[in-house]
């Protein structure tokens, strides 16, 4: 989804397989990107999380590419794509006759991904019917197919993703405590793209290359105004969304300048730009009046900090400088507090 002009010339030459890389100058991309360098040379299971659309599957694709395993295909699957009733199969394959439907023996993901990296997208899908199943594959190292008996040891590098927060999916109950820390040893955070906005240019000329050569149209060039524009929207679709923007202006234009008649009237409006002081929860800034309490003002910048970031707190953790802990008894201690005064009135 995303490239960067890091010199490489994207391809492994030996292998002939294509370099997926990103464009950023950004500096929590490039301390991202150093941390996947460290780990894609050992075996450690992966967590990558973060909003749709944020690159997170091209993520895992780099990981893979810098690891020992590269000399097979990466194997991926979106848990969230596969009907409840058949995602065991899909990961484990199953034997002739399992079930009804199952005319031939079928080999799953895992089985596949031998001596290789298996990517779980949308892992905070998975039915938990199935999450222990896939625990014990994990610490294990083997697994029975459907309908098996034989035990099939297999060598894999696992890499999970998700957009949601698996523990608060913990704390509700709908995802195992003991998956989530086996699959969670390191964690890559990929952020939205409304957080790294000086990599929007270098990703719209990106993409506006790559489609001006894809449809053999003649150059074209974003204004000032538009990309102005594009700097002041929040990408609630994030790399995902500008891309289709791009693609979509680069269509309708009739080469030369593209003008903002092309671009969709969400982004002319600014839809997902916080209003500046005007008193309410979706402000971007926040007016402190003289006399409040510290205490009352660092729950402020927590409330609003949680709610730009769609309470992810893993997220505004990082933007307060807390560790996720500490945002935790923090939230834990207004919770209280507020509480007693209920209590009181």
């Amino acid at each position: 989804m995303e490239m960067n002009s890091s010199g490489d010339d994207g391809i492994n030459n030996k292998k002939g397989v294509k370099k997926p890389v990103f464009i950023t100058q950004n500096t929590m991309m490039k301390e991202l990107l150093a941390k996947v360098m460290l780990v894609a040379k050992t075996k450690a299971t992966l967590l990558i999380t973060g909003e749709n659309g944020t690159g997170k599957e091209v993520l895992a694709q780099l990981v893979h590419y810098h690891s020992n395993r590269n000399q097979n295909e990466l194997v991926a699957i979106n848990c969230g794509a596969i009907p409840s009733e058949l995602v065991e199969s899909e990961l484990f394959g199953h034997e002739k006759g399992a079930f009804t439907g199952a005319h031939v023996r079928k080999e799953g993901c895992f089985e596949l991904a031998h001596k290789s990296t298996l990517f779980l997208d949308e892992i905070g899908e998975m039915p938990k019917s199935v999450q222990v199943k896939l625990l014990r594959a994990v610490e294990l190292g083997s697994f029975r197919r459907v309908g098996g008996k034989q035990e099939i040891d297999v060598d894999i590098r696992l890499i999970s993703a998700t957009n949601k927060i698996l523990f608060d999916q913990v704390q509700s109950g709908s995802f195992r405590e003991d998956l989530f820390y086996r699959l969670n040893v390191i964690e890559l955070y990929v952020p939205p793209l409304r957080h790294r906005k000086e990599d929007i240019p270098l990703l719209v000329e990106f993409y506006k290359n790559h489609f001006v050569e894809a449809y053999g149209i003649e150059d074209i060039v974003f204004s000032e105004e538009i990309m102005e524009m594009f700097l002041s929207y929040d990408w609630p679709g994030n790399v995902r969304e500008l891309k289709n923007i791009v693609e979509r202006s680069v269509v309708l234009s009739d080469g030369g300048t593209i003008v903002p008649d092309v671009i969709p009237s969400r982004i002319h409006r600014g839809e997902n730009i916080y209003p500046v002081s005007k008193g309410n929860p979706n402000d971007k800034f926040i007016q402190i009046p003289v006399g409040m309490s510290l205490e009352e003002i660092e729950r402020r910048v927590i409330d609003q900090t949680l709610y730009s970031v769609d309470n992810n707190k893993t997220e505004a953790a990082k933007i307060l400088g807390f560790t996720r802990k500490t945002l935790h008894n923090k939230l834990d201690k207004y919770e209280k507090n507020k509480s007693s005064n209920d209590w009181k009135s």
